[in-house]
């Protein structure tokens, strides 16, 4: 590829960036400087990385590792280490939620009982725990212990219900295993199921789509989140070459996909509570990104705190010996400057699809007219719509947005978790 091709787009992101956050953000992810401490807090969320997979599918760009027993008791030790670390640091603060994602977290339910059982001890837990899973590891004795672990919020990784459409992502279950599996959870008295879907695949119709989503829906999911194919760019992250039936959907199925995904929701009392997701019967929300501010435990974990972002080392080797001998596992960390907090909030509102005009001010401080002035455009060009109190993207907006997710938010994550997966303390990230 010529490395002109990518310069209008650098340079208009850039640009993008200077404007909305201003030239003192420095857009680089670097070693903590010495004597660095995460700030004391008063409330956030936890993240709990559980990194072990039966399967490791190719799509799948998170961190992980094939699952071996033996690494389950000093990855336990480690967590409970890391938990004790971040509560010595910003002092026994109020956790408002608990999302504990992976690989499977499920392969290790004993471990994460454990660990959540010093969340306890060290902190205020006041929030609903929520777990992802997959259908291949959804039994009885599985929702058993999620009830016994406080587990409230449950999300399926069903992704398709077609047999060649789980083939060609690499899925070895069956149809029917994704079935029982959802039902299972459906009918075992948690406050909310949530199944994951995945669209615009290889030969997927609108058809095909529309009947994931009324299966989902018949076995008793009562939250859909909905996702492209190509979430993130996988030529890195992924290393998608090993599915070699797969190819970037054009920008025409995609869009119509999502047209068809947001109609069959409407219709069937679904309403859209994220760019992504869509929930009905008044269940409490599932959502693994829209925190304002959370700590990360476990390799490759991140943490958003008032001052900036930080990132666990990825190697679970070197995270095991930094967090069992009490240090810090953090190996990367982008600091804040200016209104960059307030910026990300609304990134996330935006995700969210509502925008609350009365908290501007609040968070964004001085920038706040410029959020105004941006937003009003948003309006004008009819991506949004103002309702009381609020900004409400349209169907359209909400399309778009998450074509600029892939662009900006989406490439970072692949700039820096493609670093960070080539060496276990690396020396500067710039995305």
């Amino acid at each position: 590829m010529n490395p002109l091709d990518n310069l209008l787009p650098r340079l208009a992101t850039r640009a993008i960036r200077r404007y909305l956050v201003g030239a003192d953000q420095r857009w680089v992810f670097e070693p903590p400087p010495q004597g660095w401490m995460p700030p004391r807090l008063e409330r956030t969320s936890l993240y709990l990385h559980v990194p072990f997979c039966r399967n490791c599918c190719p799509y799948c760009p998170y961190n992980r590792i094939p699952y071996d027993p033996a690494l389950v008791e000093p990855y336990t030790q480690a967590a409970i280490a890391e938990v004790d670390w971040w509560a010595d640091t910003i002092g026994p603060a109020e956790i408002k939620s608990v999302y504990i994602g992976g690989g499977t977290p499920t392969l290790a339910l004993d471990s994460i009982a454990r660990v959540l059982r010093r969340v306890r001890e060290r902190f205020r837990l006041t929030g609903d725990i929520c777990i992802e899973t997959n259908p291949a590891d959804v039994d009885n004795e599985t929702v058993q212990q999620l009830h016994a672990a406080g587990v409230a919020l449950v999300s399926l990784g069903v992704q398709s219900f077609h047999p060649r459409h789980l083939a060609v992502l690499g899925r070895s279950y069956s149809p029917t295993v994704a079935e029982q599996a959802l039902a299972l959870l459906a009918e075992s008295g948690f406050a909310s199921i949530n199944a994951d879907l995945m669209f615009a695949l290889p030969g997927q119709t609108a058809s095909d789509l529309t009947a994931d989503l009324a299966r989902a829906a018949q076995l008793g999911a009562n939250q859909l989140t909905t996702y492209p194919l190509f979430t993130f760019p996988y030529t890195s992250v992924g290393k998608y070459l090993r599915l070699t039936a797969v190819r970037m959907p054009d920008l025409r199925t995609r869009r119509a996909h999502y047209r068809a995904i947001g109609r069959w929701c409407a219709q069937h009392g679904f309403e859209r509570v994220s760019v992504w997701g869509f929930k009905r019967d008044g269940v409490p929300r599932y959502s693994s990104v829209t925190r304002d501010g959370y700590i990360g435990i476990g390799p490759g974990a991140g943490s958003h705190l008032p001052d900036g972002f930080v990132l666990n080392t990825f190697d679970l080797n070197s995270w095991i010996d930094a967090a069992r001998a009490g240090r810090m596992a953090v190996a990367l960390r982008m600091a804040f400057a200016g209104q960059m907090s307030g910026w990300w909030w609304l990134y996330w509102r935006l995700y969210d699809t509502r925008i609350p005009l009365d908290d501007l001010d609040a968070v964004l401080g001085q920038d706040a007219p410029k959020a105004r002035l941006w937003l009003r455009a948003v309006e004008q060009i009819g991506l949004a719509v103002r309702q009381r109190g609020h900004i409400e993207l349209t169907e359209p907006g909400a399309f778009w947005l998450h074509l600029a997710q892939n662009h900006f938010a989406l490439n970072y994550v692949n700039t820096l978790w493609t670093q960070a997966r080539r060496e276990p303390w690396p020396r500067a990230v710039s995305i």
